[in-house]
């Protein structure tokens, strides 16, 4: 497993020396489709796509957590799953051992170093009941003024946090920086962070209704130099529990991914 140091300063070498293309003038990672096999609690994902980047150095790899692929968990939000990584290619790769409950809602992240950009998707193994399922999520803006429309069922009723600039056991929304690739090499969290540490970013919630949710602009932490920040090509997720789960964010959630456009 490669550290983050060494991630770093392979982008600050290649920066230097003038070899590290912009991100616009070469292809993104993009994770087309995740399809499981196994049972609960050791599922194998194949994952397929595109531009996932050359074998990164330390993979195949066995209970790892590697830089440059995730296995997140919704019910244990933000905590990176430890797998194995058995294949790797520019448009494939295999993991073994994920450990999640039969239903459970993970968001996957591939990380190319070359490119400095990272491939998100969320989704679940199998649909539970009673679930929220997120349709689609339109994107207008970026930074501070970046507007989620989120559309889908079962949502539930407006939680009492609508009209507010908060966090909220209901929503929380994750960003891959694509402008700091070697320093915060995987995301912050805005929202609901789950029982894990947070990135202390709230999000400003307009409407909420049981088929589409709004929610526009960040506060508190949000951009405090640290990297927290929304940009043009970031890839984000967005997670959701229903209005009425009393659950803490530990079960019921259901999560989608997505890039910002250029």
């Amino acid at each position: 497993m490669i550290s983050r140091q060494l991630a770093a300063c392979s982008v600050l070498v290649l920066s230097v020396v003038g070899f590290a293309p912009a991100i616009g003038a070469m292809q993104l990672p993009k994770i087309q489709s995740v399809s499981f096999s196994g049972s609960p609690g050791n599922y194998t994902a194949t994952i397929a796509g595109v531009n996932f980047g050359p074998v990164p150095e330390g993979i195949p790899c066995n209970s790892c957590q590697p830089l440059q692929l995730q296995v997140v968990d919704l019910a244990s939000q933000p905590a990176q799953q430890v797998i194995n990584v058995t294949d790797w290619s520019d448009n494939s790769i295999t993991v073994t051992g994920i450990a999640i409950a039969d239903g459970d809602a993970l968001r996957i992240a591939v990380y190319n170093q070359t490119v400095g950009n990272v491939g998100a998707w969320g989704g679940r193994v199998s649909r539970n009941k009673g679930t929220p399922h997120i349709g689609s999520i339109v994107a207008s803006g970026s930074g501070q003024s970046l507007t989620l429309t989120i559309t889908g069922s079962g949502f539930g009723d407006a939680p009492d946090v609508v009209g507010q600039n908060t966090n909220s056991p209901y929503f929380v929304f994750t960003d891959y920086n694509a402008t700091a690739p070697g320093t915060d090499g995987f995301p912050w969290n805005a929202g609901f962070c789950g029982a894990n540490d947070c990135n202390a970013v709230t999000i400003g919630y307009v409407s909420w209704t049981d088929t589409q949710i709004v929610v526009s602009g960040f506060g508190s932490a949000y951009d405090n130099g640290s990297n927290w920040e929304v940009n043009p090509q970031d890839a984000y997720c967005v997670g959701i529990w229903p209005s009425s789960s009393t659950s803490n964010g530990t079960t019921g959630g259901s999560i989608k991914c997505h890039k910002l456009p250029k």
